[in-house]
């Protein structure tokens, strides 16, 4: 059995013709002829990535790596001044509990959310992600230690 999906009045399914594979797109258009169209599905694939449907499987692998690269950056961050916060502040004669308090939480979701692809990272990136993962590739910025 071919795959067919019907959407409202379009219906696409694959076919075979002599060329090979093909999705065969049927739109029925009133009490009209339905309208069809053979298209290869690397054209359909084509089609969908020009107009922004679809990632091509470069792009999505480009803003993959881009988006592990940014939230590594801030685990590093977070981990910096929680370990300041906690060890370095002047906590003792202010009450910065629910700071503190909230700045782990965020420090414990940063960790969870790169902990999925921390070892993707390592691996495709080398030593500057696991520098990275540990909060030392960070930039620095006068004044600001960490930060």
């Amino acid at each position: 059995m071919q795959p067919k999906l019907t959407h409202h009045h379009l219906t696409a399914e694959e076919v075979n013709d002599e060329h090979g594979q093909a999705i065969l797109l049927t739109q029925q258009d009133g009490i009209e002829e339905p309208h069809s169209v053979l298209v290869h599905p690397w054209q359909l694939r084509a089609v969908c990535e020009e107009f922004g449907i679809v990632a091509s499987d470069e792009q999505a692998a480009k803003t993959i790596r881009t988006l592990q690269r940014r939230m590594t950056s801030l685990l590093g961050r977070i981990e910096h001044l929680a370990g300041w916060m906690t060890n370095h502040s002047d906590q003792r004669h202010a009450d910065l509990t629910y700071e503190i308090t909230l700045l782990q939480a965020l420090q414990d979701l940063a960790s969870e959310w790169c902990g999925d692809f921390a070892d993707n990272v390592r691996t495709h990136c080398g030593q500057d992600a696991q520098a990275s993962l540990r909060g030392g590739a960070a930039p620095q910025q006068p004044g600001l230690p960490g930060l």
